[in-house]
């Protein structure tokens, strides 16, 4: 079967660790590169080191909300 997404770099935002095993295992097996960011912290400091080509975030985080994540992300690129 053909990995549409071969190679793709994704960053996923989530603090609940079993969704985010289960996300990344899934993506994994369709060839994808997937880096787990528990904290929104840990977030900003991956994408100032190297954006990915696709973030998944959660909208509810333990340290701030995913929508004021992701405007920060806008303001900056």
């Amino acid at each position: 079967m053909e990995k549409p997404y071969s190679q793709g770099n994704f960053f996923y935002v989530e603090d609940d660790a079993a969704i985010a095993r289960f996300v990344k295992e899934y993506l994994e097996q369709k060839g994808c590169r997937v880096r787990i960011l528990p904290t929104l912290k840990e977030a900003r400091q991956a994408m100032l080191e190297g954006a990915p080509d696709l973030m998944l975030v959660d909208w509810n985080m333990p340290d701030g909300q995913g929508d004021a994540f992701c405007r920060w992300i806008r303001e900056r690129w």
